[in-house]
């Protein structure tokens, strides 16, 4: 009944919405206009180019977004189910880090970190693009240097993890010494976390500690990373250090470049983190266009607890470098001696990567440095630590070279610098005064992991440790090269304070010379008032009497009655004035009078009338009056 109603009103509206391949009227389906998308509301498919651009965008910026879109500390898990790995059985390590999450919660972001393959907070990039995705957690960049007894046998590098597990799972190498195994690895992925993690089994808050990159956390932050009590931090098996590395771009574009290579890194490190770049740019006899960055760095050190004799192994975690640009100033001297012009010249360091040359130094080891590595495991990251302060002093002297230049731009130098940019020289300085308390909190930490000194012995250097002999090997051979940078870092802040109470002063000079200047011209528009009052008062006066203004032949009254009051007005102005015209004249014909006492003319006192110093105690009253 329903269809042979329906059938006129489908027979109706055939020919306009019923296919053209549709069989004859005794089978009409009724068909409806399917709407047809506007180009404004097509949703086009982003290229690969585009998805790997999206993949290196890093977090809390500004093409990255509100970060807390995965969940806060307190709500966790908005995302976890989309990320979430299926299959454990294959993954024992990150099975073993969620499981023990429930009990220590802050290890639960490394769980995330390793199903993600990278920071978490970049998953609504990564998602897209599984095939990167797949690539960052199946990275490997691992070099393994073996030592028996004195000497380095075996150099191995790594791209692949399966390579690496085989080599893992071959039998260690014996020696009459205990043989020793440092593992360095250039950035961090999930299958790496995985074996190197299970294989030795590492604490979970070492590869925690080396992810992140944060100079401060919010209250929310489910990234955060919770300092340590000393008492427990000296009981641990490791311990990272953060410091800053600079780089020289050329261009704006120079650098664009490099901080996509960046944000290609599993670890998040940003190179222009405080975003202070654009501020330094632009200084005095710098090239328009040229920056430099300093980026916080990381490097984490993970010894295995061992019995007495046993092998030695520990795991080195350094940071990989950009490409783009510059080592600042070629990076830092080599740590050795020139070679002699009369040897063959040894093989030098490649400066490519970070990677590469504490692979280069670590192989370096003589008897000597391997048997303090024997004594104090932790002796095997001395050319890393090195490294580390040879970044340092880089860092400071950079600092000291633009702690001059604003200097000079307060001074006023010949090439132009003028007090109207006084402000623009206040911002430059501002990155400086606000993170160098960081920069120290960074090298003290570091002074108190490496040498485990006592809370009296972390000052800066003391004239009185300068004259101790010094170690020429082993960490505490280092000591004083810290304390040396955290010394020049405290004078630096100084300097900083100095240049900050310079700036006010001259800026209260500025306003003072300013205030000067107006009230000139507030002195010049007074008089030219005094000129004009006589004059309005005579017309005003004049302009009373009828008929005034038709009296032609009466108009030299005007300047008869205006022009003398304005002279006397104009006397009467400068006699009121202590160094006025007339009484100035008035003094030099008839005498000093009443004149202002100039500056110059102070009392001279001559020598015999001072009161002798009492050479002994007896000469004094208290002397003759306490006997």
């Amino acid at each position: 009944m329903v269809q042979n109603l329906a059938r006129p009103f489908f027979r109706s509206s055939r020919g306009k919405n019923v296919d053209e391949d549709e069989p004859g009227e005794s089978y009409c389906l009724p068909t409806f206009t399917r709407p047809q998308p506007s180009p404004g509301n097509l949703r086009r498919v982003p290229t690969l180019q585009e998805l790997e651009r999206e993949c290196r965008i890093q977090p809390h910026t500004d093409e990255g977004g509100d970060a807390y879109y995965i969940g806060d500390f307190y709500d966790k898990g908005k995302c976890a189910a989309e990320w979430r790995l299926p299959d454990l059985s294959t993954r024992p390590y990150l099975k073993y880090v969620k499981e023990v999450s429930q009990s220590f919660p802050h290890v639960e972001y490394l769980a995330h970190w390793m199903e993600v393959s990278c920071a978490p907070p970049k998953w609504k990039f990564v998602k897209k693009h599984p095939t990167n995705r797949d690539e960052r957690a199946q990275r490997c960049s691992v070099c393994v240097l073996d030592y028996v007894d004195d000497v380095l046998v075996k150099k191995s590098n790594f791209n692949t993890n399966a390579g690496l597990q085989e080599f893992l799972g071959q039998p260690t190498l014996v020696g009459t010494k205990p043989p020793i195994r440092l593992i360095i690895v250039e950035d961090l992925s999930r299958d790496v976390v995985e074996l190197l993690g299970h294989e030795y089994d590492v604490d979970p808050l070492f590869f925690m500690s080396h992810i992140g990159d944060y100079l401060f956390h919010n209250t929310r932050d489910p990234w955060v990373e919770l300092p340590d009590l000393d008492i427990d931090a000296r009981r641990r098996t490791h311990f990272n250090l953060s410091y800053l590395r600079a780089r020289y771009f050329k261009t704006d574009p120079e650098f664009k470049t490099a901080e996509g290579e960046s944000g290609d890194f599993n670890v998040l490190r940003r190179l222009d983190s405080d975003r202070s770049r654009a501020r330094l740019q632009d200084s005095l006899l710098d090239v328009k266009g040229a920056s430099v960055t300093l980026s916080r760095s990381k490097t984490s050190l993970w010894v295995q607890p061992r019995e007495k004799e046993a092998p030695i192994t520990a795991l080195l975690l350094v940071d990989p470098t950009v490409k783009a640009g510059y080592p600042l100033w070629g990076g830092n001297r080599p740590f050795e001696n020139t070679p002699s012009s009369r040897k063959p010249l040894p093989e030098p360091p490649t400066r490519t990567s970070l990677f590469d040359d504490v692979i280069y130094w670590s192989s370096k080891f003589d008897a000597e440095d391997l048997e303090q590595i024997r004594k104090d495991p932790n002796c095997i990251a001395i050319p890393m630590f090195r490294l580390v302060l040879a970044s340092w002093r880089t860092v400071l002297k950079y600092m000291a070279s633009m702690l001059c230049k604003i200097e000079w731009e307060f001074e006023r130098p010949h090439w132009g610098e003028t007090p109207s940019q006084i402000d623009a020289s206040l911002r430059k300085l501002s990155p400086w005064a606000r993170n160098i308390p960081s920069y120290q909190a960074m090298i003290s930490e570091s002074i108190d992991r490496v040498f485990r000194v006592p809370p009296e012995d972390r000052n800066e250097l003391t004239p009185e440790a300068a004259h101790h002999p010094r170690p020429d090997r082993g960490l505490q051979s280092l000591l004083h090269d810290f304390r040396l940078v955290q010394q020049l870092m405290n004078a630096s802040q100084r300097r900083i304070e100095t240049i900050q109470t310079f700036a006010s002063n001259r800026i209260n000079i500025e306003e003072s010379r300013r205030a000067i200047q107006q009230n000139q011209s507030l002195a010049r528009l007074t008089l030219l008032a005094t000129v004009f009052i006589p004059l309005n008062f005579t017309s005003s006066f004049l302009s009373m009497s009828p008929g005034f203004n038709q009296a032609t032949e009466t108009i030299w009254m005007f300047f008869t009655i205006g022009i003398p009051l304005t002279i006397l007005a104009l006397i009467g102005v400068d006699l009121s004035n202590p160094g006025g015209l007339i009484r100035t004249v008035w003094r030099k014909h008839k005498g000093t009078g009443n004149a202002l006492p100039s500056p110059d003319n102070t009392q001279q006192v001559p020598i015999g009338t001072t009161i002798n110093w009492m050479a002994t105690r007896s000469e004094t009253w208290f002397g003759r009056h306490a006997r």
